[in-house]
């Protein structure tokens, strides 16, 4: 599983960068990340904000978009550490409206939460979307690219998608999001449940000869035909690997 106390200590050193880079004082700064978040209508206890930077947890998902707003960084660097750090223009996280005296936000719905969940329950997840509410809070990520509410994210397990050359690899540890209502084709990364197993897969949607096949990225792996019994359950549509 992904370490999430590691996650949470990554997230604070990011966001006192980015705070140092604002020229916010370094004393006094859970006050002052209060009272800003406060402006933009995202009402958080200093207790919260001092665990956000102590690293014993990370801002949900209001407070990240809020944050990212103010310091003028980007919210796939912040959470997770993806390059480049500085945002490409102003309003791509969070728009604020003001509708007489008060503010009125409106977070940007293509950056949703979702569940990391195991590859047994991927495969569940092809026949019924599960209990969302049935996952703990702290198993939630945001995932950078949109996606619909009934996403997953998965952690890859073993080298078949390893590129031993050069192009997209994606290596044990990475973390891919999961849409199972995008519509797939051929070349897209998908998850799939194969027949007589109790987990899923994830290759390369291929078609030769009319017929369709799952291919994996590293050759020393086997190409599975697709069957009648198997299920696509979903499309890759985006992916980062953890430092």
């Amino acid at each position: 599983m992904v370490d999430k106390n590691a996650l949470r200590a990554a997230f604070s050193e990011r966001l006192h960068e980015a705070l140092d880079d604002a020229g916010v004082r370094s004393r006094g700064r859970g006050v002052d990340i209060h009272r800003q978040l406060k402006s933009l209508g995202v009402d958080k206890t200093t207790q919260a904000i001092s665990k956000w930077l102590n690293g014993e947890a990370m801002a949900e998902a209001d407070s990240m978009a809020a944050l990212c707003s103010w310091l003028k960084v980007r919210r796939e660097w912040l959470e997770y550490g993806v390059l480049p750090k500085q945002q490409a223009c102003d309003g791509n996280v969070l728009h604020l409206n003001t509708v007489g005296e008060g503010n009125v936000r409106e977070i940007n719905q293509h950056f949703g939460k979702v569940p990391l969940i195991s590859w047994v329950q991927a495969g569940a997840w092809c026949e019924a979307v599960s209990n969302l509410e049935a996952y703990d809070p702290d198993s939630w990520l945001s995932c950078p690219v949109p996606i619909s509410i009934h996403g997953y994210a998965l952690k890859v397990l073993g080298d078949s998608m390893t590129n031993p050359g050069p192009g997209r690899s994606y290596p044990t540890g990475c973390i891919i999001f999961v849409d199972p209502e995008a519509e797939t084709r051929t070349g897209d990364r998908v998850i799939a449940s194969l027949p007589r197993t109790n987990e899923a897969t994830f290759k390369i949607l291929v078609e030769d000869a009319g017929r369709q096949f799952l291919r994996p990225i590293n050759p020393q792996y086997p190409i599975i035909e697709i069957t009648e019994e198997t299920h696509i359950c979903g499309k890759v549509v985006g992916s980062f690997i953890p430092e």
